[in-house]
C-alpha cells in the first residue's frame, strides 16, 4: 500500500471519527454553557432572596418588639447596597441610641396587641429546576445549596404554622386555648425571623 493511500485511508478514518463525535461535541459545549448560564442563574436568584430574607426578618423582629442592637448589627452587615441607601443611615441611628432610648423605639414600632403580620413564602424556581446546574458546582457549594433548600422548608413551615394559629385566634375559643393561640403565632414568627436569618447566612457562604 502507498503513502497516498495510506494517507487517503487516514483521512477516510478521521472524517469518520470527526463526523461520528461531533454530536457528542457538541451537545458537551452546549451542556457547559447551560450549565454555566444555569449558575449564573441560581446566583442571581439567591442574591435577590437574600435581600428579602434579610428586610423579612427584619420587620419580624420589629413586629414582635424584639429588636436589639446585635440584631440591627446583623441586619445592617447583611443588607444589600441597593437597600443601603433606604434603610442603613435609619438602622446606623438607632445604634447611636442610649439602650433606653432604643427599647423605647423598639416598643413604639411593635405591633399592637391583636395586630398581625402575614409572613411571605419565598420560591426558588431557579434553583429547584436547574438541577443539571446544580451537580456542576463544587461539593461544598452543593453541600451548601442543599442545607439552604432545607433552611427554606423550615421557613415555610413557620409559615404554614403560623397562619393556622392566626386564624384559631379569630375563632370562638376559650380564653386559655385563644392565649395558646396566640403564643404559637408569636413561637412561630420568632422561628421564622431564626430561620431567616439561618438562610442569609447560608447564601453568604454559597455566594
Amino acid at each position: 500500500m502507498t503513502d497516498d493511500s495510506i494517507e487517503k485511508y487516514v483521512l477516510l478514518f478521521l472524517g469518520w471519527l470527526l463526523g461520528l463525535l461531533s454530536p457528542v461535541i457538541v451537545d458537551g459545549i452546549k451542556r457547559r454553557r447551560e450549565n454555566k448560564l444555569g449558575r449564573a442563574a441560581i446566583r442571581e436568584e439567591l442574591r435577590q432572596l437574600r435581600e428579602r430574607l434579610v428586610l423579612a426578618a427584619h420587620g419580624v423582629e420589629d413586629h414582635l418588639g424584639t429588636q436589639t442592637k446585635e440584631k440591627i448589627r446583623w441586619t445592617l452587615e447583611h443588607l444589600s447596597t441597593r437597600e443601603d441607601d433606604k434603610i442603613r443611615p435609619a438602622l446606623e441611628m438607632l445604634l447611636k441610641l442610649s439602650d433606653e432610648q432604643f427599647d423605647a423605639v423598639a416598643h413604639r414600632v411593635a405591633g399592637k396587641e391583636g395586630q398581625s403580620i402575614r409572613l411571605q413564602n419565598y420560591a426558588t424556581p431557579l434553583l429547584d429546576a436547574r438541577v443539571s446546574a446544580l451537580w456542576s458546582f463544587s461539593t461544598e457549594a452543593q453541600r451548601t445549596l442543599l442545607e439552604l433548600k432545607a433552611a427554606m422548608s423550615f421557613i415555610e413551615d413557620a409559615v404554614d404554622q403560623s397562619r393556622y394559629f392566626n386564624e384559631l385566634t379569630f375563632k370562638d375559643l376559650p380564653s386559655v386555648n385563644h392565649d395558646i393561640a396566640v403564643r404559637s403565632v408569636d413561637e412561630y414568627f420568632v422561628l421564622y425571623a431564626k430561620r431567616a436569618r439561618r438562610a442569609v447566612e447560608l447564601i453568604d457562604k454559597f455566594l
